[in-house]
C-alpha cells in the first residue's frame, strides 16, 4: 500500500513540477527583483491561473469546468508563456545565490508533500469537523460543467458560500489524475508544501541578509514558525503544569472562553480544506507580491494585487479585510513619509478595486452576504489570556521592528508589525455578528488572529537573519539575547507538531493509506454501495435523504456522491441561507416525502425539488415514519442491501 501511495505522491510532484515550469517564464519576469525570481510561486500561480480561466468561463454559460476545459486552457497557458520566454528570455536566468534558494524552497515544497500525505494516510478519513462541507463542494465542482454549482445541501439552489477555494482545489484534483477521496489528502498536503516553500521566500526577503547562511536560516525558521508552529499556549502549559502530561492540543485554539483562535500549524493537524487553509498560499503570494509593490509601484503590480483580492473575496472573504487593513497601514506610512505620493496611491486603490470586482463579479452575482453587522464587544478577553497566546508574538514582532531600525526593509516590517498587532485589538473591540449567540465574536477572532500568526511567523524568520547576520551591526549582548529569547519561542511553537500530530493520529499506530472513503467501505457499506451506484447513474436529478446535524455522519451519500439533496446539515445551511426559515420549510418536506399516506402531495413535492433518487437506510427509519411500499411503488428498487434501499422515481 504504502508502495503505491509514494508513486502516487511522486505522480503528483513530477505534475505540480511540470505545472512550475509551465508559468517560469511570466513568474521571474514579474518577480525579477527577487534572488529567486519567484520559484516557488509559479507553481501556485499555475494552477490559480487555469483554475480562475475556467471559473468566469464556466459562470458565463461555456460548460468549460470539464477535463477537457481544464486542458484546452492549460495549453494556452502553456503556449503564452512559450511566447513570453521567446521574448524576454534573458529574465529567467537565476544567480548562484538564487540556485541555492530555489533548490531549498523545492526541498520544502517536497518536505510538505511527501510529509502530510504520509501523516494523513495513518488516519486519511474524510469524517469530521468540517470535512463533509469541505468535500461536497469539491465533489459538486467536479461534476458540473456549468457554474454555480448546485449546492449538495439545498437541491435547486447555488453554493452560497465563499468557495473558490474549493473550486481550485478540485481543479487540483483533476491535474493530480487522481479519486477524490485521494485528492482531498492530496490538496492538503500540496498546500502545505506550497506555503513552506512562499513562506522561505518571503522571510528571506525580509531578513534582508547579503549572505546565504543568514538568509537560508530565515528562510527556514520563518516556513516552519508560519506554517507548523503554535501560539504561546504550549510554553504557557509547560510551565504552569510543570511538564506536558495531560496536554490537549487543540486548547491552543480554544483558550479564551467562547473564542476561536486556530493557526495554520493546527489546521494541518485536524486537515479540514476550509477557506482559511485553502487561502493560505494565496495570502502568502498576496503578500510577496505586496512586498515587491512597496519597493517599485508598478501597474502590473496594482493588477496583480488586483486580481489576488478578488480570488481571496471568493475563498475566504475576511481576507480581503485584513489585507485591505495592511494596504490602508502601507498607504498610511507611505502618505506620512511623502504626501506627493497620495495621487498614486490613489490611483493604485482605483486599479486595485477595479480588478478585484473584475475578478469576483461571477461569485458576487449569486452570492448572498450571510454576515448581520458589526457590534460592540462587551465581554473582551482576560489581559493574561491575550499575554498567553500573542506576547511572545508581539516581542518578536518588537524585536524585529527595532533590530531594522531606519534599514531598507523598516517599512514593509513596520506596516507587518502595525497591522499585527490590529488584528489581535479589534476582536477585542469590535465583532461581526453571525448566528452563533453564545460564541458571538468566535468567528472574528479566529478570522483576523490567523492572518496575525502569519504574519508573526513570516517576521519570525525575518528576525532569525538579521540576528545571524555578521554584516548586522548589533551589540553581541543584544544578539546574543535576542538568540535566546527568540529560540525560546520557537522551541515552545515547534513542539506543538511534535505533540498534536501524534496525539491526533493515534501515535501513527496503523497505516491506512491516502483514501478518504475508505472508513466509509467498512464502517457502512450498504450506504457506500449506494454511493457507488449513483456515482455511475447520477443524472441532473436530485435526492431526498434524511436532514442531519452538523457535524455527524448524516447526508454522506449527497456529500460523496455529488448528488444534492432536498436538505442537509441544518445549522451550516442556516448560516449560509440568512435564516432557519428555508431550512425548517425544507425539513417539513423531508418528512412529508417519508411519512405521508398521500402519494400525490408525495409527487408534487418530488416534483418542486426534482428529485429522482429516494434514499431509504437506518438514519432514514431512525427519524422519520417511512413508507416503504408508497415509496417504492413511485419508481424502481435500483439497490437494495438489507433494510436499505434506493429508489429511481419515474
Amino acid at each position: 500500500m504504502i508502495t503505491a501511495d509514494l508513486l502516487t505522491i511522486g505522480k503528483v510532484y513530477l505534475i505540480s513540477l511540470i505545472l512550475q515550469i509551465i508559468c517560469w517564464p511570466v513568474t521571474s519576469s514579474l518577480f525579477s527583483k527577487l534572488t529567486d525570481k519567484g520559484w516557488p510561486v509559479a507553481r501556485l500561480i499555475s494552477s490559480l491561473a487555469v483554475c480562475l480561466i475556467v471559473w468566469e468561463m464556466a459562470n458565463m454559460g461555456i460548460p468549460a469546468n470539464t477535463n477537457l476545459g481544464f486542458l484546452l486552457v492549460t495549453g494556452g497557458l502553456t503556449g503564452f508563456n512559450l511566447w513570453w520566454l521567446n521574448t524576454k528570455k534573458h529574465e529567467t536566468e537565476v544567480s548562484k545565490e538564487g540556485l541555492k534558494m530555489i533548490i531549498m524552497e523545492e526541498y520544502l515544497f517536497i518536505v510538505g508533500l511527501l510529509g502530510i500525505s504520509l501523516i494523513r494516510a495513518f488516519l486519511p478519513n474524510i469524517d469530521s469537523l468540517e470535512k463533509f462541507m469541505d468535500f461536497g463542494f469539491i465533489q459538486r465542482y467536479l461534476v458540473s460543467p456549468l457554474l454555480p454549482a448546485m449546492d449538495m445541501w439545498q437541491a435547486g439552489k447555488a453554493i452560497n458560500y465563499y468557495s473558490f477555494g474549493h473550486f481550485w482545489a478540485s481543479g487540483l484534483i483533476r491535474s493530480f489524475m487522481v479519486e477524490a477521496a485521494v485528492g482531498y489528502n492530496l490538496v492538503l498536503a500540496f498546500i502545505a508544501g506550497l506555503s513552506l516553500s512562499i513562506a522561505f521566500s518571503i522571510s528571506h526577503y525580509l531578513a534582508g541578509a547579503k549572505k546565504g547562511l543568514a538568509g537560508m536560516l530565515a528562510g527556514l525558521t520563518g516556513a516552519l514558525a508560519t506554517v507548523l508552529a503554535g501560539n504561546g499556549h504550549l510554553i504557557w502549559y509547560f510551565f504552569s503544569h510543570r511538564g506536558f502530561t495531560g496536554y490537549w492540543y487543540a486548547d491552543a485554539t480554544r483558550f479564551i472562553h467562547n473564542t476561536i483562535h486556530e493557526f495554520p500549524g493546527y489546521s494541518f493537524v485536524v486537515a479540514d480544506l476550509h477557506g482559511h487553509v485553502l487561502g493560505l498560499p494565496i495570502v502568502l503570494l498576496f503578500i510577496l507580491v505586496f512586498l515587491q509593490w512597496l519597493e517599485n509601484r508598478k501597474i502590473v503590480l496594482e493588477i496583480f494585487l488586483g486580481v489576488l483580492f478578488g480570488v481571496m473575496m471568493m475563498t475566504n472573504t475576511w481576507d480581503v479585510a485584513v489585507y485591505g487593513l495592511l494596504m490602508v497601514v502601507a498607504g498610511m506610512r507611505l502618505i506620512i513619509h511623502d504626501r506627493n505620493k497620495i495621487i498614486h496611491l490613489i490611483k493604485a486603490v482605483v486599479i486595485i478595486g477595479i480588478m478585484m470586482g473584475l475578478t469576483a463579479l461571477p461569485w458576487m452575482r449569486t452570492f448572498v452576504p450571510i454576515s448581520q453587522g458589526i457590534k460592540i464587544v462587551t465581554a473582551p478577553s482576560p489581559l493574561w489570556q491575550l499575554a498567553v497566546l500573542w506576547a511572545g508574538g508581539l516581542l518578536i514582532t518588537l524585536m524585529v521592528v527595532l533590530i531594522e531600525g531606519a534599514g531598507i526593509k523598516k517599512i514593509p516590517i513596520r506596516v507587518m508589525g502595525l497591522t499585527i498587532f490590529c488584528l489581535i485589538l479589534i476582536p477585542e473591540l469590535i465583532y461581526a455578528k453571525d448566528i452563533y449567540p453564545d460564541h458571538p465574536r468566535a468567528n472574528t477572532m479566529f478570522k483576523l488572529t490567523y492572518q496575525a500568526s502569519i504574519m508573526i511567523g513570516l517576521l519570525s524568520g525575518a528576525l532569525w537573519g538579521k540576528l545571524v547576520d555578521p554584516e548586522r551591526k548589533i551589540k553581541k549582548f543584544f544578539r546574543w539575547s535576542g538568540v535566546l529569547i527568540a529560540g525560546v519561542i520557537l522551541a515552545g511553537g515547534v513542539f506543538f507538531p511534535i505533540m498534536s500530530f501524534p496525539n491526533f493520529y493515534q501515535n501513527f499506530a496503523k497505516y491506512q493509506g491516502l483514501d478518504g472513503e475508505k472508513w466509509l467501505k467498512i464502517a457502512q457499506p450498504e450506504k457506500y454501495e449506494v454511493i457507488r451506484y449513483l456515482r455511475k447513474n447520477r443524472d441532473d436529478n436530485n435526492m431526498v435523504e434524511a436532514v442531519g446535524d452538523s457535524y455527524t455522519e448524516f447526508n454522506a451519500v449527497s456529500v460523496f456522491a455529488g448528488v444534492p439533496t432536498i436538505e442537509g446539515w441544518r445549522v451550516h445551511e442556516w448560516l449560509w441561507r440568512g435564516g432557519y426559515g428555508p431550512v425548517a420549510l425544507r425539513e417539513t418536506d423531508v418528512r412529508t416525502i417519508y411519512e405521508t399516506g398521500d402519494q400525490e402531495k408525495r409527487r408534487d413535492l418530488l416534483k418542486k425539488y426534482q428529485v429522482g433518487w429516494i434514499l431509504v437506510g437506518a438514519e432514514e427509519k431512525g427519524m422519520y415514519e417511512v413508507k416503504d411500499q408508497l415509496l417504492k411503488n413511485l419508481g424502481k428498487v435500483v439497490f437494495k442491501d438489507g433494510e436499505t434501499y434506493l429508489v429511481r422515481v419515474k
